[in-house]
């Protein structure tokens, strides 16, 4: 078991450069037209999404390099 738990910790570091970030629970604005802007952000990130579903998806994957701050 600690093996396998020092091999999932060696490549996290791995993971944190990928260029890819998943996040989740966003804030939800209703725009004109029926459109919504989707917010995800948290320290170190912000990400806008603007759709026309009835409700933002709950986790979304962007591109690190995107980042809004």
């Amino acid at each position: 078991m600690k093996k396998i738990l020092l091999c999932a910790l060696a490549l996290l570091p791995l993971a944190a450069h990928a260029g890819k970030i998943t996040m989740s629970n966003p804030d939800e604005r209703e725009l004109q037209g029926g459109k919504l802007l989707c917010t995800y952000e948290n320290s170190i990130y912000l990400f806008t999404l603007v759709t026309r579903s009835q409700s933002c998806p709950f986790s979304k994957t962007f591109d690190a390099n995107d980042n809004e701050k």
